[in-house]
């Protein structure tokens, strides 16, 4: 079974939380900020939109 991405775009950023969009489902959701990064690193999401990534 191949594993599918699911496309986001980041509407608000907090210190603990970011709010996302699901593209595919058109809603808002707030999600931890871990749990956010741990996501995009596995592939589980997408970013779109034009995220700035942070430089380190």
């Amino acid at each position: 079974m191949s594993a599918r991405s699911i496309k986001v775009k980041v509407v608000k950023e907090t210190s603990s939380t970011v709010t996302i969009k699901m593209m595919s489902l058109n809603r808002k959701m707030p999600v931890p900020r871990e749990d956010f990064e741990k996501r995009v690193k596995q592939g589980l999401y997408e970013v779109v939109g034009g995220m700035d990534t942070e430089a380190e």
